[in-house]
C-alpha cells in the first residue's frame, strides 16, 4: 500500500502526471466559473459577481503557471530554478482566494484588504525565494529550508480561513470547510513527512480532491429559474402553453390600486403605494425608502401583506446597508438572496426587528428632474420567495408609473411644511404686533400722565390767580378800613361804648385781614415756584421719541400686512373658511393699530401746534367714498346698514383734504363701534350758506342706545381703557373723537353731540369752507 502511494505521488510530480494534475485543476476551476457566470446572469446577485472574480483569479493563476512552464521547454527559463518556487506561490495564492470565496461571499472591506495583503506577502515571498534559490540551488527543493517555510505559511493561511468559516458560517460553509481541511492535511503532511523532489506530491493529491468541490460554490444561494413549458407530448398540438402566474390577481390588489389613485393626503399616498405593490408582487413586506438632497435615507412607510397592516417610518443608517445604500444612490436595482453573512440583510433585520429578512429586491425610483429619490424595497421573510429578473423588470416598470404620484405627495408635503412655516411666522408677527400694541399703550399712558400734569399745573395757576385777585381786594378793604378808623379817631376824643365795640371789631377784622394777607403772600411764593418749573407741553425731544417709536411700530405692522396678504392670496396653500376668517381679523387688527399710531402722531402735532392746514380744491364725493371704504371692513363684520343722505349734488369745495377725511373716518368709526350688529347708521352731508359765508354740515347718526347726560361732557375728552370706564353708547375708546374735535375747532368749526336715551346719538359738525364756482379750477 505504501509502495502504491509512493508511485502515485511520484506520478503526480513527474511527466505525464504533471499534465494530468494541472488539467484536472483547470477543468475544475473552469467548470465552477461557467456555473458562476450562468448564475450571475440568472440572478444578478452581488455574491455571484464576487464568485466570478475569485474563480477568474484562480484560473488566471493556473494559466500563468502554464505559460511560465511553457517557457522552460525552449530553454528560455530554467525549470529547476523557476518552477518549484512558482508552484509553492501559486498553491498559497489559491488557498488565499479559496478561503476568500467561501468565507466572504458579501463585500467586507477589512476582509478584502486582508486578502490583498496576503497576496502581496505571497508575491514578496516568491521574489525572496527566487533570489536566494537562484544563487544557491540544491538538487531537491523539497529537502531545502524553503519548502517548510512555504508549507508553514500555507498552513497558517488555511487555519485563518477555517477560523473565518467557523465564526461566520456563511451559506455552504461546510463545503468550504471540507476544501480547507483537505488542503490542511496535504500541507501539514508535507511539512511533517518531506519527500525527495522539487514538487510536493501529497499537496497535489490533496488539491485533486479539493478543487472539484469548487463546482458546488455557485449552489450556495438559491436563485429563481424561468418557468418551463409543459412537455410537447403532454399537450395537444393546438393547446396553448400555460404560463405560470407569478403576480396577484386577487381583488384586493385592484382595491389597493384604486385607493392609491383616489388618495390625496401626503401621509397616506405612500401607505397606499406600499400596499398596492405588496398586493401586486405577492411580497411579504414592502417598504418605500426616501433619499433627500443630503443623501440621507429613511423608510417612510411600509405594508405587511401577511398581517395586512401598515408599517410606520423609521430612520436608516447608510453604514448598516452599504450595498443597498450604494444601489439607491446610483439609481440601480439590487437583488440579494437570503444570506446569513450579508451585512445589508443583518442591518435591515436590526432596523425592522426581523430575525431573517429573507430575499431582497430593491428597485430605484428615479425622477427625470431630480434623479434618484428613493427605492421600492420588497422582502420575503415568511414565504422565502425568490425574486427573479422578471420580477425586477416588472417592479421597475411599475415604479416608473408611480413617480408622478410620489412627486405629488412630495409637493403636498412641501406645501404642508411651507404652511406650517407660514403659521409659525404669523405667530411671530402677531407676538411682535402684541408687543407693539403694548408699547403704544405704554406711550399713550405716559402722554396721558403728562397731559394730566399739565392740566393740574393750569388749574393751580388759575387758583393762584384767583388768590392774587382776592389778595388785592383784601388789601384795598384794609386800606379803606384804616382810613375810616383814622377819621373816627380825629372826630372826637370821647367815644361811646358802641364806638369802642365797633373799634374792637375793626381791630379783629384787621387782624384777620393780616392773616389773609400772609396766606396770600405764601400763595404768591408758590406761584413763583410754579413759574420757575419747566413747561409741561411736549418738547422737541419727546416729539422725536414719539416719531421713533411710531416708526418701530410701523415696521412689524408692514410685515404682518405683507404676510396676511400672502396667505389670503393662497400662494402658499389653499385656505379654509375658518382660516381665512382668522387672517381677515388679523389684518383688521393690524390696520386698527396703524390707525392708532397715526392718531398718536396727529395728537402730538395738535398739542405742539405743528399741525398745518392747507386748503385745496377737493371733490366732496371722493372724500366721502374714501372714508366709507376705510370703515367698510368693520361695517361688513357687524352687518350694519349705512345710509347716505346727500342734499343735491355735493359741489367742489376748498378745505384741508386730510383733516376733513380724518373727521369723517373718526365719526364713522365711532358710530360703527357703538351700533349693534345688523343696526343702522346714517351719514348726512350738506352745504349751508349764510350771507357770503359757506358752511359744510356733517351729521352721523347711530342707534347705539344713546349717551347718559352725565357722560356728555366727557365725550370729546381723551380716555384710556386702563384708567377710565367706558361711556355707554359711545363707540370711541381712544382719542378719535378728541382728534376730530381738535381738527374741527382748529379750522374755526364746531362739533357737538345730540343724544336720545335708548335710541342713539347724532354727532354734528359745522365747518366753514370755500365753495368753488362752476368753471373754476
Amino acid at each position: 500500500m505504501i509502495l502504491f502511494m509512493g508511485h502515485i505521488l511520484t506520478f503526480l510530480t513527474t511527466t505525464p502526471g504533471n499534465l494530468i494534475y494541472h488539467t484536472v485543476l483547470v477543468f475544475s476551476i473552469a467548470g465552477a466559473l461557467l456555473e458562476a457566470i450562468h448564475s450571475l446572469r440568472s440572478s444578478n446577485f452581488p455574491q455571484e459577481r464576487r464568485t466570478v472574480i475569485g474563480l477568474s483569479v484562480l484560473l488566471g493563476l493556473q494559466f500563468l503557471q502554464f505559460a511560465i512552464s511553457g517557457l522552460t521547454f525552449p530553454g528560455l527559463l530554467s525549470a529547476q530554478l523557476v518552477l518549484p518556487p512558482l508552484d509553492r506561490a501559486v498553491s498559497l495564492l489559491a488557498l488565499v482566494w479559496i478561503a476568500w470565496l467561501w468565507a466572504f461571499p458579501e463585500p467586507i472591506r477589512k476582509a478584502d484588504a486582508a486578502t490583498l495583503l496576503l497576496n502581496l506577502l505571497a508575491v514578496v515571498a516568491l521574489a525572496i525565494t527566487l533570489v536566494f534559490w537562484v544563487q544557491k540551488p540544491a538538487s531537491s527543493f523539497n529537502l531545502s529550508w524553503y519548502d517548510p517555510a512555504w508549507q508553514a505559511f500555507s498552513v497558517a493561511v488555511i487555519l485563518l480561513g477555517i477560523l473565518a468559516l467557523v465564526l461566520r458560517k456563511p451559506n455552504g460553509w461546510i463545503n468550504g470547510l471540507a476544501m480547507l481541511v483537505l488542503g490542511f492535511l496535504g500541507h501539514f503532511a508535507t511539512l511533517v513527512y518531506p519527500m525527495d523532489g522539487n514538487f510536493p506530491g501529497i499537496v497535489r493529491l490533496a488539491q485533486l480532491a479539493m478543487f472539484p468541490l469548487l463546482l458546488t460554490l455557485s449552489h450556495r444561494f438559491s436563485f429563481p429559474t424561468q418557468a418551463q413549458a409543459p412537455a410537447a407530448k403532454s399537450r395537444k398540438p393546438d393547446e396553448p402553453i400555460q404560463e405560470r402566474r407569478r403576480y396577484s390577481t386577487d381583488p384586493k390588489t385592484f382595491h389597493a390600486l384604486m385607493s392609491l389613485a383616489a388618495e390625496t393626503e401626503p401621509d397616506k399616498i405612500g401607505q397606499a403605494l406600499a400596499r398596492g405593490i405588496a398586493q401586486a408582487m405577492l411580497a411579504d413586506l414592502c417598504f418605500l425608502i426616501s433619499m433627500d438632497e443630503n443623501k440621507t435615507m429613511a423608510i417612510t412607510c411600509g405594508y405587511d401583506l401577511i398581517r395586512e397592516e401598515n408599517l410606520g417610518s423609521t430612520p436608516v443608517d447608510r453604514e448598516s446597508i452599504p450595498l443597498l445604500a450604494t444601489a439607491i444612490q446610483r439609481g440601480r436595482p439590487l437583488r440579494l438572496p437570503a444570506s446569513s453573512t450579508s451585512s445589508d440583510l443583518k442591518g435591515l433585520g436590526m432596523i425592522l426587528n426581523l430575525s431573517n429578512p429573507g430575499n431582497l429586491l430593491s428597485v430605484p425610483v428615479t425622477s427625470p428632474k431630480c434623479g434618484p429619490i428613493g427605492s421600492v424595497l420588497i422582502l420575503s421573510p415568511y414565504s422565502n420567495r425568490l425574486w427573479s429578473a422578471e420580477d425586477q423588470t416588472y417592479l421597475s416598470n411599475v415604479s416608473a408609473l408611480f413617480i408622478p404620484i410620489l412627486e405629488r405627495g412630495q409637493q403636498a408635503a412641501a406645501l404642508e411644511v411651507e404652511r406650517d412655516r407660514s403659521v409659525k411666522e404669523t405667530h411671530v408677527v402677531l407676538e411682535k404686533a402684541t408687543e407693539a400694541k403694548r408699547k403704544y399703550e405704554q406711550l399713550a399712558a405716559e402722554l396721558e400722565g403728562q397731559q394730566d400734569m399739565l392740566s393740574q399745573s393750569q388749574l393751580q395757576a388759575e387758583n393762584m390767580a384767583a388768590l392774587v385777585t382776592m389778595q388785592e381786594e383784601a388789601r384795598k378793604t384794609i386800606e379803606r378800613l384804616m382810613a375810616e378808623n383814622e377819621q373816627l379817631s380825629k372826630a372826637g376824643a370821647t367815644r361811646s361804648p358802641d364806638d369802642e365795640q365797633t373799634e374792637r371789631e375793626l381791630r379783629q377784622a384787621l387782624e384777620e385781614m393780616a392773616h389773609m394777607q400772609n396766606a396770600l403772600a405764601d400763595a404768591n411764593i408758590k406761584i413763583l415756584e410754579l413759574e420757575k418749573r419747566p413747561a409741561a407741553p411736549i418738547t422737541t425731544e419727546q416729539m422725536e421719541v414719539i416719531a421713533s417709536i411710531s416708526q418701530e411700530l410701523r415696521q412689524p405692522m408692514s410685515s404682518i400686512i405683507g404676510y396676511t396678504d400672502l396667505l389670503m392670496g393662497e400662494s402658499v396653500g389653499i385656505l379654509g373658511a375658518l382660516q381665512r376668517k382668522f387672517i381677515e381679523r388679523i389684518k383688521t387688527s393690524t390696520e386698527r393699530i396703524g390707525g392708532l399710531v397715526d392718531d398718536l402722531i396727529q395728537t402730538t402735532n395738535l398739542e405742539t401746534g405743528r399741525m398745518e392746514f392747507k386748503p385745496q380744491p377737493i371733490d366732496l364725493n371722493l372724500i366721502i367714498d374714501n372714508a366709507m371704504a376705510y370703515t367698510s371692513t368693520q361695517i361688513r363684520e357687524k352687518n350694519i346698514t349705512l345710509r347716505l343722505d346727500l342734499t343735491g349734488t355735493a359741489p367742489r369745495i376748498q378745505t384741508d383734504r386730510d383733516a376733513l377725511q380724518q373727521i369723517l373716518i373718526h365719526l364713522l368709526q365711532n358710530a360703527t363701534a357703538a351700533t349693534q350688529t345688523e343696526g343702522n347708521i346714517t351719514l348726512r352731508v350738506q352745504m349751508q350758506a349764510e350771507k357770503d359765508n359757506h358752511f359744510l354740515s356733517i351729521q352721523v347718526t347711530d342707534n347705539g342706545g344713546g349717551i347718559a347726560s352725565e357722560d356728555i361732557p366727557r365725550v370729546f375728552a381723551r380716555r384710556y381703557r386702563a384708567e377710565h370706564s367706558l361711556i355707554q353708547g359711545l363707540g370711541d375708546t381712544g382719542v378719535g373723537l378728541s382728534i376730530a374735535k381738535a381738527l374741527v375747532e382748529a379750522q374755526n368749526g364746531r362739533i357737538w353731540v345730540e343724544t336720545e336715551p335708548g335710541v342713539g346719538s347724532t354727532f354734528s359738525v359745522l365747518m366753514p369752507v370755500v365753495e368753488e364756482l362752476p368753471g373754476e379750477n
